[in-house]
């Protein structure tokens, strides 16, 4: 049985768990530039979402985003796992991103533009259940 963390209004996953995968853009597998700054995730309403991807340095900028939900992702090798989900309104300061990051080895922040509250919900109950 997993366990979430709720802390504010984001949810983390369990260390341990195995999680969803999201998947590499196919329209941009042939682009060196472009193929590694966007992945998409599926909802639990099997929507697809296309986030941005920042690394987490890039934590400044990802700070700043106003609107939006924010995927903070672990990489082992080549799996890709989310540990956390929450609001980009929320996401709070730089100094609490950088926190979070160390504290749940997150590599990169997957964030995806929108103004929809439904968005996070989707994604949570997918990325974290």
């Amino acid at each position: 049985m997993q366990r979430f963390n709720f802390s504010g209004s984001f949810l983390r996953r369990k260390v341990g768990a195995v999680s969803p995968r999201g998947q590499e853009l196919n329209s941009l597998v042939e682009s060196d530039s472009l193929r590694n700054r966007f992945f998409s995730w599926r909802g639990l309403s099997g929507r697809r979402y296309v986030c941005s991807v920042f690394q987490s340095g890039e934590d400044g900028f990802v700070a700043d985003v106003e609107q939006g939900v924010i995927v903070g992702v672990a990489r082992e090798g080549a799996t890709t796992r989310p540990v956390c989900v929450f609001a980009a309104q929320q996401g709070g300061a730089r100094r609490s991103l950088r926190e979070l990051a160390h504290e749940l080895r997150i590599a990169e922040w997957h964030v995806h533009f929108c103004s929809d509250a439904e968005a996070m919900r989707d994604l949570a109950g997918s990325l974290l259940s």
